[in-house]
């Protein structure tokens, strides 16, 4: 699966000690060419505990978390709590050009990892800490899985029905975004290096980035001193929330005049014609009607399936979509032309379907060079071949578990 093609960051070496947050930024610099080295501990990273997993069986190579995550990284195993482990993690050091942590804040400093101590070895060297409140202030200790970063940041706050309690998003969205943050802060300091000579720390925190995606809420109440109301599906048009369908769901949005307008031709199409006078153009006007404007709406569209309601209403200019489940989406016909999701080989899950990357460079394009690294597959070819250690330092090391 080796490509020599040229890639974005062909030169640019990067350490991975992350184990969840930070997990996307090293994928993401991975994926545009970058020589990342995944670092685990001898017994494997959390990760490889995550599910799901191949037919369902646990196992360190088994999980498909911990694929997504790494394809196209190097792998090697060191217990940088060990001095031992240290010791080789600064030679390491030496050799890259950037490091990406998302332990609890003070964790590297207590191992003599911090970025003063590294910056010493490597005045070049860009460190990436991507934390949940960041390095200082007096929340930079608290425990901060996703749903704290999303409800303290201020997008739970927003989401859910009006008359109920906030709830929160699916997946991990704060780990997501601090992972593309921290790779902008990176990005951005090895552009500035090319002519200082000098790297810098970047520090990312999932609070603070969630604050800045929730960031109408906060603007708003800055202008207004009122705090937005939960909408649920409601968009804060009318019509403009999620609907049911023959075939499960459908989002129709009328924003602006030429999308309502667009909705009505739609609606005649479907032998439903909303008789409605000159007020109705008006959006304040079907907000304050939003039952009587629901009901045709669903009249209409339990009539039809989410793609021919969507094909209708785009072709008359109206943001509409489908509610699709995993099923659907990995079936459909722009995801299959654009080749999303392709199949890659693994040696030990084989041939397997995964999500190529999703943003596209025309003249050096991400491409996949190889699968996830097996627990420790990379260790001869970066102890031996890259730092020099011999085969009897390397058994040594492996025996007393430093790698």
């Amino acid at each position: 699966m080796t490509d020599n093609s040229t890639s974005a960051l062909d030169s640019v070496r990067v350490l991975d000690l992350t184990e969840e947050r930070g997990l996307y930024a090293g994928k993401m610099l991975a994926d545009f060419g970058a020589d990342v080295i995944k670092i685990e501990k001898p017994e494997g990273s959390k990760a490889r505990r995550t599910g799901p997993f191949k037919d369902d069986v646990p196992g360190l190579e088994n999980s498909l978390y911990f694929l997504y995550f790494n394809t196209n990284k190097r792998g090697i195993t060191l217990d940088v709590d060990m001095p031992a482990g240290q010791d080789i993690f600064k030679q390491l050091v030496k050799r890259v050009d950037v490091v990406i942590e998302d332990a609890e804040v003070g964790r590297m400093q207590s191992i003599g990892l911090d970025y003063p101590v590294i910056r010493e070895l490597n005045p070049g060297i860009i460190m990436a800490s991507v934390t949940g409140f960041g390095q200082t202030g007096p929340y930079r200790n608290y425990k901060a899985p996703d749903i704290v970063s999303f409800a303290m940041g201020g997008l739970m706050n927003a989401s859910g029905p009006a008359d109920e309690a906030p709830v929160v998003a699916p997946s991990v969205q704060s780990y997501y975004s601090a992972s593309i943050a921290s790779v902008y802060g990176i990005l951005a300091a090895l552009f500035l290096r090319m002519s200082t000579g000098e790297g810098q720390l970047v520090d990312v925190s999932a609070h603070e980035v969630m604050a800045i995606f929730s960031g109408n809420g906060l603007m708003s109440y800055s202008n207004t001193a009122q705090i937005a109301r939960r909408n649920g599906s409601q968009f804060g048009a009318v019509p403009g929330r999620i609907y049911p369908c023959m075939d499960g769901y459908v989002h129709i949005l009328t924003v602006r005049p030429n999308h309502w307008q667009g909705f009505l031709e739609v609606l005649r199409m479907g032998n439903l014609d909303m008789s409605v006078g000159e007020e109705w153009n008006n959006a304040g006007f079907r907000n304050s009607n939003v039952d009587i404007i629901d009901a045709h709406v669903t009249e209409f569209t339990m009539t039809r399936t989410k793609m021919e309601i969507t094909e209708l209403c785009q072709a008359k200019g109206v943001p509409c979509t489908p509610v699709n489940t995993p099923l659907e989406f990995a079936r459909d016909s722009h995801v299959k032309e654009r080749g999303l999701i392709i199949k890659i080989e693994h040696p030990v899950i084989g041939r397997h379907s995964y999500f190529s990357p999703p943003y596209r460079l025309s003249k050096t394009p991400c491409r996949i060079r190889r699968s996830a690294p097996l627990l420790g597959e990379h260790n001869r070819e970066v102890y031996y071949g890259e730092l020099g250690h011999t085969d009897k330092e390397l058994a040594k090391l492996k025996s007393a578990g430093i790698i």
